[in-house]
């Protein structure tokens, strides 16, 4: 896993635990909303004929759980104490998902779904059915697209992961969504946010003076996030976490 994130920054996780009827039933939800008439999803409301909450609720729970999973890999991976990234998210404040549904489209060579960016917190993820669309970008030169498997999550480091908590050894990678000619594509993103209490600081583990020395201060997560929500991105980069760059 540590290798996989060290080159790509992206892999697909199989075997991961996650029941496959809650990814069904919450999937299953989603569509249903999706295809309500406009005239009712501008009402909005509760129905008692949409249970999409409770869906959702189980999803997000499974993600959690996952998540902790995942990160409690990579710092036993990296030679760090089991708990020394999932102990910064154990306060839940906020669960972030980002649903899409992108209908066909005519001239898929011309439309982006969502365009290039690399996601500013620390983990991210990915459901995307078997239609696929997820394209990361190899060298800065080349878009490789991520193909789709059955019953399988795409896993994708985050810029706070990368530039701070791992100085660097773990990779954030440019990606972008691209649409289909002719079917439709659903993706679920579930982002991994720390409470806004946690520092973010490389151990000293990872850090050498010489070949590569300590590149940001500590900062808290709900300093870096003040600064998301003021900051634009550069070619898709967080570059709000540049404010915590050590002079060189």
């Amino acid at each position: 896993m540590v290798k996989a994130r060290e080159k790509w920054g992206f892999f697909k996780l199989m075997d991961h635990g996650v029941p496959s009827e809650v990814v069904e039933n919450f999937t299953s939800r989603l569509h249903e909303l999706f295809d309500l008439p406009m005239e009712q999803k501008l009402r909005g409301g509760k129905t008692s004929s949409l249970p999409l909450g409770n869906t959702m609720i189980e999803y997000m729970e499974e993600m959690d759980k996952l998540g902790m999973i995942i990160m409690e890999m990579l710092a036993h991976g990296l030679g760090l104490a089991d708990d020394f990234f999932s102990k910064n998210f154990e306060e839940k404040e906020v669960t972030i998902f980002r649903i899409s549904r992108y209908p066909p489209c005519p001239l898929p060579e011309k439309i982006v779904g969502i365009g290039i960016h690399s996601d500013s917190q620390a983990l991210t993820i990915l459901y995307q059915d078997q239609v696929g669309g997820i394209q990361v970008l190899k060298d800065d030169k080349q878009w490789i697209g991520v193909r789709p498997l059955p019953n399988s999550f795409v896993i994708n480091i985050a810029d706070t992961l990368e530039h701070v908590w791992t100085n660097g050894r773990l990779k954030s990678v440019i990606h972008r969504a691209v649409v289909n000619k002719e079917k439709q594509r659903l993706s679920i993103a579930y982002f991994m946010n720390p409470t806004s209490s946690a520092t973010i600081e490389c151990p000293q583990q990872l850090i050498d003076s010489v070949s590569n020395p300590r590149k940001y201060v500590p900062f808290t997560w709900g300093e870096l996030r003040h600064l998301l929500l003021t900051t634009r991105r550069v070619r898709g980069k967080t570059v709000a976490i540049n404010n915590f760059l050590i002079s060189s």
